[in-house]
């Protein structure tokens, strides 16, 4: 017997008495529930605010609304916000287009009827796709420099030195990077004869320290980073998508 485990998708459409027919379609179904779900549940169409203009019964041929509706992700973080004006068959239609074309770039769908209820080998199955995409996805370009790296410190640098001490020369190298970039962009100036010819081509070089270290670090604690960073680009990508548009600072 398969078991469904994302509740979500059947708590939302079939335990409210939402009959069958008002969910083969998408613009039904949200004028019905307010409502949409995605396929992998991770998004989720929600109408916020309807105010309706007034108008004059007698001249009265359809209502000119304005909707508002979010979408969220699985952790209730704000994704996207659409806004649209006219009649409700026409806010319906509009709201669902845009959430369509938002789910397509996710390689994802809204949740229908047609569709049939997620199970457990289905959620893994999609864990396994999300999986080989980030996998397929990533150039393995840090990796080439992590081996680098591990080549030269076991050849020319004998061994690594403890965490401990790699944490420490990271925390030396960040100041140099530090001081360089106050002395030059900040308030406080060079001591004489102390200012490099190439201020930029000095600051570089402190970085690249910096990050000598910290793939030093990521290879004795077995880390990819090739993989760590796609993770975290789309960590990012999730969570601020509109954040930072938002940001009156930035604007």
């Amino acid at each position: 017997m398969n078991t469904v485990i994302n509740s979500k998708l059947p708590e939302d459409y079939m335990l409210h008495r939402i009959t069958p027919e008002y969910q083969q379609e998408a613009n039904v179904l949200l004028a019905t529930t307010g409502v949409l779900n995605s396929v992998s549940g991770k998004y989720t169409l929600v109408i916020v605010n309807c105010t309706i203009e007034p108008v004059a019964l007698s001249s009265m041929n359809t209502q000119k609304c304005h909707y508002q509706a979010s979408v969220v992700n699985q952790d209730d973080v704000l994704v996207e916000t659409f806004r649209c004006q006219g009649s409700p068959n026409q806010c319906f239609e509009f709201l669902v287009h845009c959430f369509k074309q938002l789910l397509a770039e996710k390689e994802d769908q809204i949740y229908l009827k047609q569709h049939a209820e997620l199970t457990l080998e289905d959620i893994l199955h999609s864990e396994e796709k999300e999986s080989l995409a980030i996998s397929n996805r990533k150039q393995d370009c840090l990796a080439l420099i992590q081996q680098e790296v591990d080549t030269w410190i076991n050849g020319i640098g004998v061994r690594y030195f403890s965490e401990l001490t790699n944490l420490s020369n990271l925390i030396e190298e960040v100041g140099e990077v530090a001081r360089l970039i106050g002395r030059e962009y900040g308030e406080q100036s060079f001591k004489k004869g102390e200012k490099p010819e190439c201020i930029k081509t000095a600051i570089a070089d402190e970085l690249s320290d910096v990050l000598f270290i910290v793939i030093c670090l990521a290879n004795q604690l077995g880390i990819n980073l090739d993989e760590a960073f796609a993770k975290n680009m789309d960590k990012k990508t999730k969570r601020d998508t509109t954040r930072h548009k938002n940001n009156s600072k930035l604007n």
